[in-house]
């Protein structure tokens, strides 16, 4: 019985700051009939430039920005430092709504941003580079924030390595998820329960660089490796290796960036390695990727896909950002430049695309988030 209960609390949104089932139940109506229109515009959009600078934002971070994220339903972005320290901006209104630091030990730096419960009262998940989650609500409220939960991703670090250098992504289909490093497997976690479910072993010797997630099927897994593997799992089946390939065989082969193809086809992938190369694979058939774009010519240092629109980005360690479709043709070359002409040259650190429209948020190692759109996309 205590069971059932607790499956069918946790079924729910983890938390709800509002008042009644009908309001709820009315808000994710809204929020799913938004976000669907949204995916139609995406997928239906033609290949235009990304070019145009809409907003840009100093967040006074001393060592760069680590992360970036843009929230689906309203126009704010939150981003974080290697000291951990947490920022949420309105970028309609250029105000600054929050800070706070994600824990009192700041010497880790911060691996990825999740939103969780996007459809219902937003939780953000904090994932540090040592592999600890932490999830907040009321982040966005001036000195609201709460921690709801924290815990450890990893288990089983091998002996002797420094930093775990943890890789995480989340999986709202499955509620799982999804984190790696310097360790010999990829871990699930169910949040719900905060419960390990599954772990995928990894091939000895092989240090994961990058994690992403399907998000049309639950329990697939995409990662790149620093020997320019890039492997495709399915918690699902007996076996969770689906198939494997080295891609990236140049000299800088470090696999910097995955994700899966927008369209919803599960074994089509998108790697990118710090050698600049971008490879376009099918992991039903690994002789060869079917497209390679040579995309930058120094280091790569960031590659962000799109979930629904057929474009993708890239940048490089000399502030070049390039945008592409899923056919290889550019779509638009940014030299990104921060606002504040005292600041020096540096990589760009991260970037992140809207989860359903076409705006693209870049950071780099300086204090600096800019936000891009095409001309014909609307600010906000």
């Amino acid at each position: 019985m205590f069971f059932n209960w607790s499956r069918g609390f946790f079924a729910n949104p983890l938390v709800s700051g509002m008042d009644g089932k009908e309001d709820i139940n009315a808000r994710r109506q809204e929020r799913e009939k938004l976000a669907l229109d949204y995916i139609v515009k995406c997928k239906n959009s033609s290949a235009r430039k990304l070019q145009n600078r809409i907003t840009s934002w100093d967040t006074k971070f001393e060592n760069g920005t680590k992360a970036a994220l843009m929230q689906p339903f309203s126009p704010v972005v939150i981003a974080c430092d290697e000291n951990e320290m947490i920022r949420i901006w309105n970028c309609e209104e250029a105000t600054l709504l929050n800070t706070f630091s994600n824990h009192d030990h700041p010497d880790k730096g911060v691996s990825k941003l999740c939103l969780v419960n996007e459809f219902d009262e937003e939780l953000l998940l904090v994932a540090s580079s040592d592999g600890n989650i932490r999830i907040w609500k009321d982040y966005a409220s001036l000195g609201q924030q709460k921690l709801v939960t924290a815990f450890s991703s990893i288990q089983g670090q091998t002996p002797g390595v420094p930093s775990v250098n943890a890789v995480v992504d989340w999986q709202p289909q499955s509620g799982y998820l999804f984190s790696s490093g310097e360790i010999s497997s990829i871990m699930a976690w169910d949040l719900n329960k905060e419960q390990l479910v599954n772990r995928i072993p990894l091939p000895n010797e092989s240090r994961i660089s990058a994690l992403a997630v399907s998000q049309a099927q639950g329990g697939e897994v995409a990662a790149g490796f620093a020997d320019g593997y890039v492997r495709l799992y399915d918690i699902r089946i007996p076996t969770m290796l689906v198939n494997e390939t080295r891609a990236h065989t140049q000299r800088n082969k470090r696999v910097v960036g995955v994700g899966f193809q927008p369209g919803g086809e599960p074994t089509k992938l998108i790697s990118a390695s710090q050698g600049g190369d971008i490879q376009f694979l099918d992991m039903r058939h690994i002789t060869c990727s079917y497209l390679i774009i040579d995309a930058i010519r120094d280091s790569l240092t960031a590659l962000a896909v799109h979930r629904h629109a057929p474009i993708i980005a890239c940048g490089s360690a000399k502030k070049l950002i390039k945008v592409f479709n899923l056919e290889g043709d550019a779509l638009g070359t940014i030299q990104y430049y921060p606002t504040f002409m005292a600041q020096k040259t540096r990589a760009v650190s991260c970037l992140t695309f809207h989860p359903y429209r076409v705006l693209l948020a870049a950071g780099a190692n300086d204090a600096c988030v800019s936000i891009y759109a095409d001309e014909m996309t609307p600010p906000w």
